[in-house]
């Protein structure tokens, strides 16, 4: 189970246990699939891409979403938040093919179509994106098919209006320096889109009526204006999320980024450390970090867990 916060939160513990629930939860279910009909070098291109590091940082504001609501613990939203999950792996391993950020390097390792080529990667990137959405229908026992639906409108939204828009509008980016909206635009849609919606899915199934009877009280109209609370939270966080990114691509180096540091330099990318400094960067995310606690504010819940998250997103090292 998730780890209980009180007052005072030992964020790293609290990231560590839940990193390694999802972890654990991923390699269970896919012990579950292993019978799919993927030809083996496509079945070790996605495991070799989802269950090998990363943060967990999307799937662990999934299920901190939920612990704010009702303090409860559900296996839905377990699964939900590995589907995010493999959403975020299979985007990185489309993110890194020479067509688009020509990365050779993630997580530490050399990226997908660097290991297994790059008709299998992007092979394996479109299997993975289905897989997610299977997930929610075939793994999700406590929810309604109603909150089904509305759980995977939320995650291929945040795919088809966010991650895809956002991918294209990067690969303009590096012909347009100096055009701040422009990277605005990149940063709410390549990113934040996805940590809006992981914030939304644990909420919806926080305030589903099934799974927490105290909910009832909260009338439709006031189970929106909740949910419209929560969204602006992620999407600020998000926003603050990849400023921070781009400052570590160039203040950190490649062995602590896991990833190739520098280049945003490299490929004139108009990230806004490029445009407008390191300093003023760091401002501007601590400033989202706050109006993003002030939406926390709102919302008739102990936010405690998603507040001390939020801080860490601007506190990171990689």
């Amino acid at each position: 189970m998730p780890t209980q916060t009180g007052s005072n939160i030992d964020i790293e513990s609290y990231l560590t246990k839940q990193k390694n629930i999802i972890d654990n939860n991923l390699k269970r279910l896919f012990e579950e699939s292993k019978n799919f009909s993927y030809p083996g070098k496509l079945w070790d291109a996605i495991k070799y891409s989802l269950l090998d590091g990363g943060k967990r940082i999307r799937g662990i504001f999934c299920l901190a979403t939920l612990e704010s609501i009702n303090n409860l613990f559900l296996e839905d939203c377990l699964t939900l938040a590995c589907s995010i999950e493999i959403v975020h792996a299979m985007s990185l391993i489309h993110d890194d093919l020479p067509s688009m950020d020509n990365d050779d390097l993630r997580r530490g390792k050399p990226s997908c179509h660097k290991a297994f080529g790059e008709a299998i990667a992007i092979l394996a990137g479109d299997a993975m994106l289905s897989l997610a959405f299977q997930l929610v229908t075939e793994h999700t026992k406590q929810i309604s098919s109603y909150q089904k639906l509305n759980l995977i409108n939320i995650l291929s939204r945040a795919f088809t209006l966010g991650l895809v828009p956002g991918q294209v509008l990067d690969l303009m980016n590096s012909e347009n320096e100096k055009d701040l909206k422009l990277t605005e635009n990149i940063y709410k849609l390549k990113t934040a889109e996805l940590i809006k919606a992981s914030v939304l899915c644990g909420a919806i199934i926080g305030l589903d009526s099934d799974n927490q009877s105290e909910n009832k009280l909260f009338k439709p109209h006031e189970k929106e204006k909740i949910l419209r609370y929560f969204s602006s939270f992620g999407l600020k966080v998000g926003i603050a999320f990849q400023i921070i990114d781009d400052i570590l691509d160039i203040t950190s180096d490649t062995k602590t980024l896991g990833k190739t540091s520098g280049k945003d330099k490299e490929q004139k990318k108009g990230t806004y450390p490029m445009i407008l400094g390191i300093e003023q960067s760091k401002k501007i995310s601590g400033d989202l970090i706050a109006e993003a606690k002030l939406e926390l504010k709102k919302i008739p819940f102990k936010t405690q867990i998603l507040s001390e998250l939020s801080e860490y997103v601007i506190n990171r090292i990689n």
